[in-house]
This record gives structure tokens, C-alpha cells and sequence, in this order.
């Protein structure tokens, strides 16, 4: 789901206003440490001599608006965008967010809830990317844990780096079972 170049990821600092985050187009196969930038919420490096990710707004967005969430995962999930491009979705109250419809009723994993947040497409790396995915994580009608974005990835937020990483694993590994059982149905 991480290619050599695509995906990022972020994680709070022990300062709560900074974020440590993965650089833009350095290979993730070679990835260490030191390679990380710190940055504060603004998108500034603090420490650092590479550039970081072009997604750097929508992990900071994330982080304004969520401060119980300490680690944001994004990823390019195959079957997650398969499945829910296919999907009819409905308008929420906000332009550019949907839900996935109800008909007919999906279950989701538990750890997911009652389904992702789906928001259609914006520029990759773009500052209105970041406050639709910012109103996306203040949207008060589910607790939300996943960001699809349509024609582009997937956006785990938790606790930790590995609660991020779960639940888009998760959600990749229930899409590919939907696919799988409505390909032999």
C-alpha cells in the first residue's frame, strides 16, 4: 500500500504544536530516522534538510482539529478506492464530503465504525485538500477514524502509527473481500 514513492506519514511530537513526518520523494525502502523532518502545524521545518511530503496540509489539518489523534497514515489502497469509486454515494451537509449510501446496508469492521467518510477529489497536495480533509475530521455525525479520498488514497488517524496503520489495512482487507464475494456472486 506504501509504494518506493507514495503514501506518508506523520506523527505528534512530544511538543504538542509540532509533527514529525516522512519526506517528499525519498525512497520509503530506504527510510530512516533521521530521515524524518519536524515540522510545526503550519507546514514550517523545525529540523531537517529534506523537503516534506507534498501532503503535509491535510496531516496538519488533521492535527489542528483532532488533538487526541497523535499519528496520521495515508495510503493508496487498490481495492479501497476500487470499491468505493463503484460505490453510490450521498452529499453530507458539507460540499465535497460523502457518505456511502445505504442501499444496500454494508457492515463495516468494528475498529472502523460505521463506515468511512469519502471526500471527491481535490489537487494532491493542495491547501484546499487540507481543509476539506479538516472538515472531514470535525464532521460530528460519526466518530471518524478513515478518510477515503476518492481517485487518490486512504487516511488512517490514531492513537499511535499503528492504529493508523491497522485500520487502513483493515479497510483494505474488507474491500478486497467485497470485491472477491461480489466477483463470484
Amino acid at each position: 500500500m506504501v509504494s518506493v514513492g507514495g503514501g506518508n506519514h506523520s506523527f505528534r511530537s512530544d511538543h504538542p504544536g509540532n509533527i514529525w513526518i516522512t519526506p517528499s520523494g525519498y525512497p520509503r525502502s530506504h527510510l530512516t530516522p533521521e530521515d524524518l523532518l519536524l515540522i510545526d502545524l503550519e507546514g514550517n521545518v523545525l529540523h531537517g534538510n529534506l523537503r516534506p511530503t507534498i501532503e503535509t496540509p491535510f496531516h496538519t489539518q488533521i492535527y489542528k482539529v483532532r488533538p487526541e489523534i497523535n499519528a496520521v497514515c495515508h495510503v493508496h489502497n487498490p481495492y479501497t478506492q476500487g470499491f468505493f469509486l463503484s460505490q453510490k454515494l450521498t452529499e453530507t451537509d458539507i460540499a465535497g464530503i460523502y457518505l456511502l449510501a445505504d442501499d444496500p446496508p454494508l457492515e463495516f469492521p468494528r475498529p472502523i465504525g460505521a463506515g468511512p467518510v469519502v471526500i471527491e477529489y481535490r489537487q494532491l497536495g493542495s491547501k484546499a485538500l487540507g481543509r476539506l480533509v479538516g472538515e472531514a475530521c470535525r464532521f460530528d455525525v460519526l466518530p471518524i477514524r478513515v478518510i477515503v479520498l476518492l481517485n487518490h488514497g486512504i487516511i488512517g488517524i490514531g492513537r499511535c502509527i499503528h492504529e493508523g496503520r491497522f485500520l487502513v489495512e483493515l479497510l483494505e482487507e474488507w474491500a478486497r473481500c467485497v470485491t472477491v464475494f461480489k466477483s463470484l456472486s
